[in-house]
């Protein structure tokens, strides 16, 4: 089985990954630079087409958890979507001392569902789940259920209000 972990940065995905278990874990930032898959710039530029092409070789037998920003252009048996109230998501990026100009992108992509509907346009199966005010622990179970119930589950989730 291969599972996608995407979600906006700040909604929990390597904390979430490193924690969901019976996965060989790959952590698409690390990947993507390990095997060339990019070129750095102002901002660092990822082959889509390659990284995917590289992970169909690479994930082809066994079970995988594949946890990036990117992760929904990887196909997969399931894309967890992580979402994020944006007022909680502007604080979480702002300790990790991002830019002004970056926190507001993030919390506008996160506002307007846009990971969400890049996965639904790219996979088969994609569940949303809602990070906000949950403790790590509590995704990781939120996330085990949805993986047992094997079923897309998305839409219930919407912050255009913050927009």
């Amino acid at each position: 089985m291969k599972v996608t972990v995407t979600g906006t940065p700040g909604t929990g995905k390597t904390s979430v990954s490193e924690k969901l278990e019976g996965y060989e874990k790959i952590h698409l930032t690390e990947f993507v630079k390990e095997h060339g898959l990019g070129t750095d710039g102002e901002v660092f530029e990822v082959d889509t087409e390659a990284m995917c092409e590289k992970l169909e070789e690479e994930t082809s037998e066994g079970d995988y958890l594949i946890e990036g920003h990117l992760a929904h252009y990887i196909s997969s048996d399931i894309c967890i979507v992580l979402r994020c109230d944006p007022d909680e998501l502007e604080e979480r990026l702002g300790e990790r001392r991002y830019s002004e100009s970056k926190v507001r992108e993030n919390v506008e992509s996160e506002a307007m569902d846009l990971i969400l509907q890049q996965a639904v346009q790219n996979q088969e199966a994609v569940v949303e789940v809602d990070t906000t005010g949950r403790t790590v622990e509590e995704t990781v179970k939120a996330i085990e259920e949805k993986i047992s119930e094997g079923k897309s589950s998305y839409g219930k989730v919407d912050w255009t209000d913050s927009l």
